[in-house]
Formats: structure tokens, C-alpha cells, sequence
């Protein structure tokens, strides 16, 4: 089985955001994302910038890679329920992703009066190009990156960037794997499907953030993907999933049959799942969010 015949799932953004959803469902993703807005992000960033900011300004948000804005928009609302208003830059590389974030806000209109979002189809890399081509460099009062920084050129050198666009006071929150996870030992273990135009950033967040000298909190959620179907060789879901999992487009259809065997064994070891009495597998989906205050020393 030759590498190059195996896809990188980031070079079709279209196909990225199918499987995805499929992903999304079976994690109970929104609902977990959603619970933790309600409960964490109150406390650990809207009362952050309460302290910090007047509450008649118009905070800006930056959003990376928001996807559909389910997450997005509703932290936009938390903010805005505390300040005069707010504007909220998004990029997101996927157009059927933006696609379903306006419908979104279309829906919700009413839910987001005092809310300006500017929605860009780009990539970090090219919004930093255009503002480096332009000489600005916009500041923003909140940045958040959810799951979204897995395939920076660089991470140190994102964080750090990241970290310089906000205002003073304001905060970054990045949320990625955690690294005892199933997911990202999976990853790990066969980073060799990505090629060299498309590998993904091994490095860990936290040694980032570190590694630059910025202060953060961690909280850490746990999350279950229900990867059953992954294991039916007729679920087209399940193979959406496996998709997904693997970072590989079509990967049942693409790779060798032993090593399409090979991972689905490990994705179905103790190391990355719970089996249950029932038949139900259940893979480690675990998350970290790091939490910094520019101009803080609260660790």
C-alpha cells in the first residue's frame, strides 16, 4: 500500500465538515460544548473580561476555524448579555461551514441583536498574510480556537501570534486534545498518513503556551465518541467516522486491508476505547481548555 494514495482529510474542506458532523453526533460534541458555555465559560472568561473592560464597549471576538458557529455565536451572546455589544471575526476555511453558520444566524436573529459578525472564508496563515500585506494588526478583547490548531505550520510561533492580538486584559482559549487521549494517541500513532504539505502539529498545547512564557488555566473535559458503527463494514456512517478518526478521506476504499484492520483494532483497544457489556464502544475523546489573560499572572 502505497502513502501517497491515502488522502489527507484536510485537503477537501467540504468533505472535512461531512464527516465531521457525523463526529459531532456521535460525541454529543455541541451538547458537551454547550454545557460547558453554560457552566465553565461564564466564570473563566465573561467575568475575566467583565473585571478588565467597561461594560458599554463593543468587544471584539475573533473565532478560528468556528465551523458551523454553534459554539461561536453562542459565547458571542454569553459576551454580549454582559456588554454593550459585540464583533465577531470568523474564519473558517470551509464554505458549506459558513454556509450553515449565516443560516444559523438567519434563524437566530433575534438572538443575537447587538452582534456584528463578519464571516471570512480564509485560513489563519492567509489572515495573517492579508494583514501583514496591509500593515495592521487588529487587537481583540476575546480569541478562541477550538479544536482548530491541529495543522499550524508552527505552534509556538500561532500561540504566541495569537496571544499578541489581544488587547491588554484580553483572552486567548484554545481547545485541544488532551494528550492521554484515544483520539491523539491514535493520531500519533499513525501520523504517517498525513504527507509533508499536510502534517499534523504534533506538538502539545500546554508546551506552547509554556514555551512562550504565557500564563493559563487548564480545565479539562471528558468526552465520549460512540464509535460502534466504525466496526459495521455497511454503516456508511460508521465509515464517515472512520474517516474522520483517521484524518484519511475514503480510508476503508484507500488504504490496504491490513492496515485498514490495523487501526480499527487499535481504535477498539483499551488504549483508546471502553467497551461495554452491551456491544457499545466508546472511544476516549478527552479535552483540554487553556485559558490566558494577556497582562495576568494567574496561572
Amino acid at each position: 500500500m502505497e502513502q501517497a494514495k491515502l488522502k489527507p482529510l484536510m485537503y477537501d474542506p467540504d468533505y472535512y465538515a461531512k464527516t465531521f458532523h457525523v463526529f459531532a453526533k456521535r460525541s454529543a460534541k455541541f451538547q458537551v460544548l454547550a454545557k460547558w458555555r453554560d457552566t465553565v465559560f461564564p466564570q473563566q472568561v465573561v467575568e475575566r473580561l467583565v473585571e478588565r473592560f467597561p461594560t458599554d464597549s463593543t468587544i471584539s471576538m475573533l473565532g478560528i476555524g468556528s465551523g458551523s458557529g454553534e459554539m461561536d455565536s453562542q459565547m458571542a451572546a454569553k459576551i454580549r448579555d454582559c456588554f454593550q455589544s459585540v464583533r465577531n471575526v470568523v474564519i473558517e476555511p470551509a464554505a458549506s461551514q459558513l454556509d450553515m453558520y449565516r443560516e444559523l444566524i438567519a434563524n437566530g436573529k433575534e438572538g443575537f441583536a447587538g452582534i456584528d459578525f463578519d464571516l471570512r472564508q480564509e485560513t489563519l496563515e492567509v489572515y495573517r498574510q492579508k494583514q501583514s500585506e496591509m500593515g495592521v494588526h487588529p487587537k481583540y478583547h476575546f480569541i478562541s480556537a477550538i479544536h482548530s490548531l491541529y495543522y499550524v505550520d508552527d505552534l509556538n510561533d500561532t500561540i504566541r501570534y495569537l496571544h499578541d492580538c489581544l488587547e491588554e486584559g484580553g483572552i486567548l482559549l484554545v481547545i485541544a486534545l488532551a494528550d492521554s487521549s484515544g483520539l491523539w494517541q491514535l493520531w500519533q500513532r499513525y501520523s504517517h498518513f498525513q504527507d509533508g504539505n499536510s502534517k499534523m502539529c504534533r506538538q502539545n498545547q500546554r508546551d506552547a503556551f509554556t514555551a512562550n512564557a504565557i500564563p493559563f488555566t487548564v480545565v479539562r473535559q471528558e468526552s465520549r465518541v460512540d464509535v460502534t458503527s466504525c466496526f459495521d463494514p455497511e454503516s456508511d456512517e460508521g465509515n464517515l467516522l472512520v474517516d474522520f478518526l483517521s484524518h484519511v478521506c475514503d480510508f476503508r476504499g484507500s488504504a490496504a486491508p491490513e492496515l485498514y484492520r490495523e487501526v480499527l483494532d487499535y481504535m477498539g483497544s483499551a488504549e483508546c476505547s471502553e467497551r461495554k457489556g452491551d456491544g457499545t464502544v466508546l472511544f476516549d475523546n478527552d479535552w483540554n481548555a487553556f485559558i490566558a489573560q494577556k497582562g495576568t499572572g494567574h496561572i
